[in-house]
């Protein structure tokens, strides 16, 4: 079933034709057919008794700017970057052509948003994550539909490997990926990442090309798209998010690169979420229901900060990562609602990310309050988890707190905590960033199975206040 959800999403609507050219559709479908790319209408006129060679030199000599051009050929028209365009096209036959054709010169602010590949009926947002629904027990896929509305495809279970949805998609599990195809036969695999979400890394389609996507060290984001004829897309980040988009590709035996910029130098449609007294660039959706970082917020981490980590230790909860973290953590990642009504969790809705340091690279002693009255013995496997039953922690009773990606796990008192190793074990480390997850739970459950944390969750800025 199709779930809609509201965001800051821009519709791209079809391109303006300037005067002297005609409109032309490519050779592939676009988006639905909504969009298409603008081609020259100039009329090439000689007399018979002109001189052949002439012609057909200039015309060897146009093939060699033809790629760019068909790049973006829209470019030279008055109005080509007008920000309600934001026109491109997968050209994945096309091998003579960079991946991505786009119709103007410079792109508009939020074009990762947009960005989406063919997915039957739909178009998969690929800057987006697999996501799994804990209460219902069910997969959503972040798409487009046809009006270029963000939605998800839900993929309920079906039998022990395998979830399907009423559109026709189906997600097999193996071997630790989220494989979905699509009625059309192209085939998504997704991959867990370091910080628990499931990103796509492949693309392919039943005959043709494969894409690659390649993601950054940490893993948390897209730094660009390869495919298997050696085209390439590169997303350049900058403190506000990606600043331009630089193709590769190979045309008459000749490689081409260009770049183009994305957004202006200020461009008020699209909010970012400010730490107090600090710039983060965290892109904030329109359908977040935490709209703002408070001062609270601000005073809540820094006492989670004292409390779990060492003395130059940050952290995150309340829904923002932590604001030295943007360039890592773009992405607002607390609660948002849909149109449907529901609300839907997000990584730091009701947990803690530990920092060593603010630039998130430092290491850290990790710490949880005395008081606990059992303990796990080892951390587990997969996520270096331990917990700790607490009849007593902060201002609530009956209490179990789960600490995850715990490093060099000990139990020493230290006054009024306990030092329980260091942050950064399994799961929780790369060469960009180190930190340790942390949950409450309601009663002593011990750590509950994935299933069931979302019920036993406690919001973190609830249990040590006054």
């Amino acid at each position: 079933m199709l779930i809609s959800e509201a965001a800051d999403w821009h519709p791209i609507s079809r391109s303006t034709v300037p005067d002297g050219w005609t409109e032309a559709r490519p050779a592939l479908p676009i988006l639905h057919g909504e969009i298409y790319m603008l081609m020259s209408g100039q009329r090439i006129s000689y007399a018979p008794k002109f001189v052949i060679g002439l012609v057909f030199g200039l015309a060897i000599s146009a093939m060699h700017i033809a790629a760019a051009k068909n790049a973006s050929a829209s470019e030279t028209a008055p109005d080509a970057n007008t920000r309600s365009d934001v026109a491109y096209q997968w050209n994945m036959s096309q091998r003579d052509l960079p991946l991505l054709g786009l119709s103007a010169g410079r792109l508009q602010a939020g074009f990762d948003q947009l960005l989406a590949y063919p997915a039957g009926r739909f178009d998969f947002a690929i800057f987006r994550s697999l996501n799994f629904d804990e209460t219902e027990g069910k997969y959503l896929l972040p798409v487009l539909t046809r009006h270029k509305h963000s939605a998800f495809i839900e993929l309920t279970h079906s039998d022990c490997y395998t979830y399907v949805s009423a559109e026709g998609f189906q997600l097999v599990e193996k071997n630790g990926m989220k494989i979905v195809k699509t009625p059309d036969g192209t085939s998504f695999t997704f991959t867990q990442y370091p910080d628990g979400e499931f990103r796509c890394a492949t693309i392919k389609q039943a005959n043709g090309p494969t894409l690659f996507l390649l993601y950054t060290a940490n893993g948390l984001m897209l730094h660009g798209v390869n495919d298997s004829l050696g085209r390439s897309v590169t997303f350049n980040y900058g403190k506000n998010g990606i600043q331009s988009l630089t193709q590769t590709w190979m045309s008459n035996l000749e490689g081409l690169t260009r770049t183009w910029r994305i957004g202006d130098d200020e461009d008020p449609s699209f909010k970012f979420a400010h730490p107090v007294g600090s710039r983060s660039a965290k892109f904030l959706p329109a359908n977040a229901i935490v709209r703002d970082y408070t001062s609270e917020m601000a005073d809540c981490d820094k006492l989670l900060a004292r409390i779990f980590g060492g003395p130059n230790a940050v952290a995150g909860a309340n829904g923002f990562e932590p604001a030295g973290l943007a360039a890592n953590y773009p992405l607002y990642r607390g609660d948002v609602v849909g149109d449907d009504g529901i609300v839907r969790r997000g990584h730091l809705s009701y947990a803690v990310h530990l920092y060593g340091t603010p630039d998130g690279r430092g290491d850290s002693p990790l710490y949880v309050p005395a008081g606990f009255t059992s303990h796990s013995n080892e951390v587990t496997p997969t996520d270096a988890a331990v917990t700790f039953y607490y009849p007593t922690l902060g201002s609530l009773t009956d209490v179990t707190l789960a600490v995850f990606h715990v490093a060099d796990f000990q139990i020493v008192s230290e006054g009024n905590r306990v030092r329980i190793g260091s942050i950064g074990g399994h799961g929780g480390s790369s060469p960009l960033y180190r930190h340790s997850h942390i949950e409450f739970y309601k009663g002593n459950v011990g750590l509950p199975a994935a299933a069931a944390r979302a019920a036993l969750r406690i919001n973190p800025a609830t249990v040590f206040s006054k």
